[in-house]
């Protein structure tokens, strides 16, 4: 099948929404990439939650968003926070 993003020919696709895309275009989006790597069932359950249309929706996903529906520290995925300094 087609991903519907790049129109290149995969073998393995995920639903996002109504549209099929491939790993490569869902990794273009970090943190769901991350999810998507690490925990595939937590990422089938994001997209739920959040009631994705399309993969335009899916790409404006921001991190408020996916912590307001899950823990990922639960999960065992830790991210980079932007105001860390160091001293």
């Amino acid at each position: 099948m087609k991903c519907d993003s790049c129109k290149k020919e995969q073998t393995w696709l995920e639903v996002v929404g109504a549209n099929f895309i491939c790993h490569k275009c869902i990794n273009k989006h970090r943190l769901m990439g991350l999810v998507l790597r690490t925990h595939m069932d937590t990422f089938r359950f994001i997209l739920r939650k959040l009631d994705i249309k399309d993969y335009e929706e899916f790409s404006n996903i921001t991190r408020k968003d996916i912590e307001k529906i899950v823990d990922l520290k639960k999960y065992g995925i830790n991210l980079k926070t932007t105001n860390v300094i160091e001293i």
